[in-house]
């Protein structure tokens, strides 16, 4: 099945009260995720999404997952009000009792596949923290991290606002708790470099906190820059620019 592997941040000005799709926890017990090679969905950029089954937990976490995933490309493809339980259940290969045998109803499955999304972001922020070398680079993963995931998917997708806007309605607080713990990711990256003697600190006049809120609004800026609309490239080199302004600025 080909599947979208996350959804897109939304409005720069709107980062707090906004969705973010690509936000939030899901623990699929002994199942595990890797991203493997492009495919397409409707001429949009995809990864494929390929699972890993533990010995011994294939049938007790295959159907559940199918749903996700199958919820997910429906989302994705024809937005929340146009997608049905019966079309999940169809896509998903699974009677439509089973759905509800793991999930009270649409929402619950939107709100589950919102989880996974967040644990995936989660992973790449880890992954960026860990990567090291030159600031630069650091704080280009970092926003590439949180803000590029979906980007390739859903940059072009008629439905982003509409499914901005059920994540706005469904899991306001959640949007809100993954926003203040990548700001905090920011500002502890920030304090790091200002320790190690690789930054000055921030600008006269600004907080760690404030320049961290700066940095996430011309994030989001960029992302939604008409003239980068569908290149990943040219999205990550927007990172990479605003990584160095950023750096240069607060340079000893």
């Amino acid at each position: 099945m080909r599947i979208p592997f996350a959804f897109q941040a939304v409005g720069a000005a709107d980062f707090r009260r906004c969705s973010s799709l690509s936000l939030f926890v899901l623990s699929i017990p002994n199942i595990h995720f890797w991203y493997t090679q492009y495919s397409r969905l409707d001429g949009l950029s995809v990864r494929r999404i390929h699972k890993k089954i533990e010995e011994g937990a294939q049938r007790r976490s295959v159907k559940p997952t199918a749903v996700l995933l199958a919820g997910l490309e429906l989302f994705a493809k024809y937005g929340y009000r146009k997608t049905s339980i019966d079309d999940i259940a169809s896509a998903a290969q699974v009677a439509k009792r089973t759905v509800y045998l793991h999930f009270e109803n649409k929402a619950a499955v939107f709100l589950a596949i919102l989880d996974y999304l967040g644990e995936q972001v989660r992973q790449r922020c880890a992954s960026a923290e860990r990567q090291g070398g030159a600031a630069v680079d650091q704080l280009t993963a970092l926003l590439d991290a949180y803000f590029g995931m979906a980007f390739e998917v859903f940059s072009k997708s008629e439905y982003m606002p509409e499914l901005e806007e059920t994540v706005s309605k469904l899991a306001k607080s959640k949007v809100n708790e993954m926003s203040a713990e990548y700001e905090k990711l920011l500002a502890k990256f920030f304090r790091s470099l200002e320790k190690t003697g690789e930054i000055a600190g921030p600008p006269p006049g600004l907080t760690a906190e404030q320049m961290v809120r700066v940095v996430i609004r011309a994030a989001e800026g960029a992302k939604r820059d008409p003239m980068i609309q569908g290149d990943r490239k040219a999205l990550q080199r927007s990172f990479r620019e605003l990584a160095t302004l950023t750096i240069a600025a607060v340079k000893k």
